[in-house]
């Protein structure tokens, strides 16, 4: 069954990359979250997407120009919410709950945003506090830089990563092999009907992003995608169950 993955919890309807929006996406029967992470200036890790504060709290500056403490005053903007920058600690705190509450393992998406030549040692950090609170099957590394990718397998071999990409790749099975990761994770335009059935038949696992057109996620649905990323969990989350159930 394809997994239906909260991006930066629901995006759509809620403050993203907050407990609030995480919340909702769980409670709305999302399989697990997709989230972003940075580095404060004194090294917490922080979960929030952009690299500077502007877009989503009005405030000037970077990520990690800031303290944990200085970045917990600034608050995440949206419609007429406000909420707070949450940690990392805080977020797997909230989805081991969620995990209680709700009798069923959750599957968790980090995104590094960047790596250690920016951040230092945060794939160290990233890894070390997820292998501690939640088991390797939960949890899968994905970035858009590669060198993270390669850095966090030269870590922990047995750690899952994701290939992010934005475009159409030739022949990704021989990239992903390259950098052995378990996972590719495509924006949808990348893919087709050729390249999914091509993908199908060399065993690729897909988390397709970020997927909030019903007709698009039926096809990957049916298509047998490991999961997709959505800014709208509550409605993907309704259409697996109308399709499952046929």
């Amino acid at each position: 069954m394809t997994l239906i993955l909260g991006h930066r919890g629901a995006k759509a309807t809620h403050a993203e990359n907050t407990l609030a929006s995480f919340d909702h996406a769980i409670s709305c029967g999302a399989d697990g979250i997709e989230l972003d992470v940075h580095l404060s200036k004194d090294g917490h890790i922080m979960v929030f997407h952009d690299f500077t504060l502007d877009r989503m709290c009005g405030v000037s500056g970077k990520i990690n120009d800031f303290t944990l403490e200085e970045l917990k005053q600034f608050k995440v903007k949206f419609k007429d919410q406000i909420q707070p920058i949450p940690t990392l600690d805080e977020v797997i705190a909230l989805l081991l709950a969620l995990e209680s509450k709700q009798g069923k393992t959750l599957l968790l998406n980090v995104e590094l945003k960047a790596g250690h030549s920016q951040y230092p040692d945060i794939e160290k950090k990233v890894l070390a506090l997820c292998q501690r609170l939640l088991t390797r099957e939960q949890v899968i590394y994905s970035s858009f830089d590669h060198t993270v990718l390669q850095t966090i397998k030269a870590i922990t071999p047995h750690a899952l990563i994701g290939v992010l990409t934005d475009c159409k790749m030739v022949q990704p099975w021989r990239y992903l092999r390259l950098l052995k990761a378990e996972f590719y994770h495509p924006a949808f335009q990348a893919l087709d009907a050729d390249s999914l059935r091509e993908l199908n038949e060399e065993g690729i696992a897909l988390n397709v992003y970020t997927v909030n057109d019903p007709d698009v996620a039926r096809v990957l649905i049916e298509a047998g995608c490991h999961s997709i990323i959505t800014d709208t969990p509550e409605k993907m989350v309704a259409l697996r169950q109308k399709i499952t159930k046929r």
